[in-house]
């Protein structure tokens, strides 16, 4: 199998709010030689503008909607060998699972396209990393070389072969050198630091890291809340960036944040899976369950935090001291007399009961843990055989991966491990339990595969991600990454996959589905670690990934409850939040899992077949835009209209005349320019800036992109400026950006008005219309919100189906009460709604403002004998003016699509559940409407 990679637009515009930066701010070298790219022996001879970079990034984080930055913070260090030091650092925030060291990597490539920049330094903190940064450059050098024909370039890991030397060569090529900040933290024993034993390339005598000094290259950090120690601060002073960009999930100083995609917003927008928690709790009849967290001290004084039992079958927290009684603090409950805090001690970290019973930290009792493991197991595996059969009965070629993390070897491996064979009982108990045939039964051992950390001579080693541990870690993750695709393959049985907990880092691989811990001792800050194993969507056999919200889903079977797993999860979020502020996604109780099936009588029904033939037909969409007309509709738009507020920026400096060509290019001149050159506009600012680019950047990275020509734009603003009766053009350098942006939402909306109108929908080639096998699964998992205090009555949630009702599935699937509503008008209207479903987000109708889900498909009986086939939005609203704008433009796009159904007539309309179905465009109630 091999990965196959496109431009997603998430990942776009990571790269573009990093290179925006740079417009007009980097300077090449002036006396680079003729035919050689400016940086290929390095970049000490550019500079940058810090006026210019500082203009940038306000404009960039104001286009963001991250926090506007209107100073550039430099990061000041004196260096490892006593040299100050003083550099730009930008911050990217993504995600886990979202395509983050794709993102550094392309927007490397992209600088060194539009500037020459050719050193690149990719500083990593651990083995794990590190490997995974070569996997990608391996899986993704296809793609890249194809999306970047003019950039030759190479990889290489510092203390490896010739990487160093091919880094500080002069060349054309761009040269990445992936380090580990490891090698460069401690200059008294770092080989990097010891002066060279021969001539170097630059024609001095230098040490490793005065070499990559020199080239002055641009260090992307990989996760740098790691490396955020004053010595590892120095460290990467010491390489003399030209510009440091850093990347991570959870930044703890988010230098200049210019990006964000958080995790909520990445779960929301379907490009992570969605999280499910199967909380198994467990104890061992009458015996005291205590799980010590945490030792602290409080004005001097000793505290511990810890979880027992308490009356009711609850699990809360207790603040330890000296003389806590747990009988008291539990409720009263039998098993915990005698237990009394005797002390609490520091290093080792303990409490000592005066029963002389001790707890660590980190650690419980009272729990069997081969039980809780076994319940994990089963669960795991149940949810394992459901997931891949799901996906197989819609065709779509995923493989279904478990992982198990394991702490220590001895319960996996040797004389006394009990983890294979528990697994290999619970295994053929599930597969019988499921169903299946015995004689199908695949051997359990064939199933399960292993990876530990190991010697050279193969002896399977306890490791926790201490240095000392680095070659034997190493050794596994190698493993990992070399198999990654090879246990992707459906021909390869191994689907479960054990592997010891200190190698959680390198386990990305997108085909994890179900993640279980078998542990003896907790961390604070693991849950969201957990959920990052397997949040990368999943890829099919031909390596494409699969966007399907149905099967997109992670499980993990935690050994807490699931209360507890949500509040935690929450906590770490907002300790290392980087201060952003947003909560994490929303995570879904495994317990409440509704299974939701769809009706066989009525997929197989003739109404259902032509509905269905009716409203399957996919089609590509054409527009033409009359650059005349648009020009006149823009410059009278309301949406002009805060043009007149733009107040002037302080510190006006410059004057000048900005005159457009006629391709739309700006000239400066004097007050003699011809006025047959083209549009004079007198005006004032700071600097003098490209406005139609401002404008262009606008449109292009704005949430509906629209590529317009230059001489298109130019016109657009050309007729703003002459627009009689307004004086548009006083405000155009006393803020360009905010003028910009106005200008660009007017032509924004205008353009997609003026394609409502003027859209035409071509039906593709029948073989590619939508599958209803695919669109309507034959079995779907749902998992509604609980009432909670403040919300007893959600907004979304799955309600069951009246039984030989004309819903196509049992259940009926909500996202508002409006919704809720009207299905259950829809239930109740048997006399004429003879079939009804709500229509998965699977089925999309392309529009110039995205893809659009229509709500409702309807086969209508009208009189007996005519036949109605409806697709209806329910909004809280007839009137698309309350409507937000993209709705209501998707709403307006959709009758147009429908309008076009080649097969038959289709009556699309956006209503209400007070106005009901609006048969013959009536209102229930109106007279002549259906009541």
């Amino acid at each position: 199998m091999k990965f196959r990679f496109d431009d997603q637009p998430h990942q776009s515009a990571a790269v573009s709010a990093v290179v925006d930066l740079f417009e007009g701010a980097l300077v090449p070298p002036r006396d680079a030689l003729a035919g050689q790219a400016p940086g290929a022996d390095g970049h000490t001879g550019f500079t940058l503008e810090g006026a210019v970079l500082t203009d940038n990034l306000k404009a960039v984080t104001t286009r963001e909607a991250v926090d506007p930055q209107t100073q550039l913070e430099l990061l000041a260090e004196t260096d490892l060998e006593d040299t100050d030091r003083e550099f730009p650092n930008f911050s990217v925030e993504m995600e886990t699972g979202t395509g983050k060291t794709y993102v550094y990597i392309s927007t490397a490539l992209r600088l060194a396209e539009l500037y020459g920049l050719r050193k690149f330094v990719i500083l990593v903190h651990s083995i794990a990393i590190r490997a995974g940064v070569v996997k990608t450059f391996e899986q993704t050098e296809e793609h890249f070389r194809l999306k970047y024909p003019g950039v030759p370039y190479k990889w290489g890991v510092l203390g490896e072969n010739s990487a160093l030397n091919d880094f500080t060569e002069p060349s054309g090529t761009v040269q990445f050198l992936v380090a580990s900040v490891q090698a460069l933290d401690k200059p008294d024993t770092n080989t990097l630091y010891a002066s060279a034993e021969q001539p170097q390339l630059w024609g001095d005598s230098l040490s490793g890291v005065q070499q990559i000094a020199k080239a002055r290259p641009v260090v992307l950090i990989d996760e740098p809340q790691n490396m955020a120690t004053p010595l590892r601060r120095q460290a990467i002073a010491t390489l003399n960036p030209l510009v440091a960009l850093r990347y991570s999930a959870t930044h703890k100083e988010p230098f200049n944040l210019v990006h964000r995609l958080g995790p909520k917003q990445a779960a929301e927008a379907g490009l992570v899976k969605r999280v499910s928690v199967k909380g198994i709790v467990a104890g061992e009849d009458g015996k005291p369950y205590v799980r010590l967290d945490k030792v602290r001290s409080v004005r001097k004084r000793l505290m511990a935090e810890s979880v027992i039992d308490k009356a009711g079958g609850t699990r809360a927290p207790v603040v330890l001291q000296n003389g806590t009684d747990l009988f008291e603090e539990s409720g009263g409950l039998q098993q915990y007399r005698g237990l009394v805090v005797d002390s609490i001690e520091r290093k080792p970290d303990r409490v000592i009961f005066e029963n002389q019973v001790v707890v660590h930290v980190g650690r419980e009792i009272g729990v069997d843990a081969a039980a809780v493991w076994r319940d994990q197991i089963r669960h795991t595996i149940r949810t394992h055989l459901a997931r891949q059969g799901q996906i197989d009965s819609i065709n779509r070629g995923v493989k279904v991966l478990s992982l198990f993390f394991v702490e220590r070897v001895a319960d996996y491996a040797g004389d006394e491990a009990i983890l294979p064979t528990m697994f290999d009982e619970l295994f053929r108990e599930e597969w019988l339990r499921a169903g299946n045939p015995e004689s199908e039964m695949p051997d359990p051992t064939e199933l399960r595969v292993a990876y530990f950390p190991s010697t050279k001579t193969g002896i399977l080693k306890d490791t926790s991600g201490r240095v000392a541990d680095a070659e034997l870690e190493a050794r596994a993750y190698q493993e990992i990454i070399a198999n990654k695709e090879l246990i992707l393959d459906r021909a390869n049985p191994r689907a479960f996959i054990f592997s010891h907990s200190a190698l959680k880092e390198g386990w990305d691989n997108p085909n994890v589905f179900q993640v279980g811990f078998l542990r003896h001792t907790r961390s604070e800050l693991e849950r969201r670690q957990q959920i990052g194993r397997g949040l990368r969507l999943p890829v099919d056999q031909s390596g494409h990934r699969v966007m399907d919200p149905a099967i997109n889903r992670l499980t993990l079977i935690v050994d807490e409850a699931f209360s507890e797993f949500r509040d935690g999860l929450n906590a770490e979020y907002s300790a290392t939040g980087g201060g952003s502020g947003e909560d994490g996604p929303e995570i879904d109780n495994a317990d409440n899992e509704v299974i939701v099936r769809r009706r066989a009588a009525l997929f197989d029904s003739p109404e259902f077949a032509e509905l269905w033939r009716r409203i399957r037909y996919k089609a590509r969409y054409r527009v033409a835009i009359d650059s005349d007309a648009l020009s006149i509709v823009v410059a009278a738009s309301e949406h002009l209209a805060d043009l007149a507020f733009i107040e002037r920026r302080a510190n006006v400096v410059q004057s000048a005349d900005l005159v457009y060509d006629d391709a739309g290019h700006v000239i400066t001149a004097d007050s003699a320019v011809a006025e047959s050159r083209g549009e004079r506009i007198v005006v004032v600012g700071q600097r003098l800036p490209d406005v139609l680019q401002l404008i262009e950047d606008q449109l292009q990275y704005g949430k509906f992109p629209l590529q317009l020509t230059r001489p298109t734009v130019a016109g657009i603003v050309r007729e703003i400026l002459n627009f009689p009766g307004r004086d548009y053009a006083r405000h155009v350098l006393d803020d360009p950006d905010r003028w910009a942006r106005i200008v660009a939402n007017a032509i924004r909306i205008e353009t997609i008005e003026q394609m409502v109108r003027g859209i035409n929908y071509e039906p593709i080639d029948e073989s590619e219309w939508w599958d209803a096998e695919v669109v309507f699964l034959e079995v779907e998992s749902k998992n509604p919100p609980q009432p909670l205090p403040g919300d007893l009555d959600p907004k979304n949630g799955v309600i069951a189906s009246p039984e030989g009702g004309t819903n196509l599935y049992d259940h009926v699937d909500y996202d508002s009460h409006v919704e809720r509503a009207f299905a259950a008008q829809l239930e109740n209207n048997g006399e004429h709604v003879r079939l009804f479903t709500k229509l998965p987000r699977r089925f999309r109708v392309r529009t110039p403002v995205g893809e659009y889900s229509p709500d409702w498909a309807i086969v209508y009986n009208e009189n007996g004998t005519q036949r109605l086939y409806l697709v209806r939005e329910t909004k809280d609203t007839r009137n698309l003016a309350d409507l937000d704008w993209d709705e209501a433009m998707r709403i307006r796009f959709a009758e147009r699509h429908f309008d076009a159904a080649p097969t038959g007539t289709v009556d699309y309309k956006h209503t209400t559940d007070q106005a009901g179905l609006l048969i013959g465009g009536l209102a229930d109630g109106e007279e002549g409407g259906v009541t």
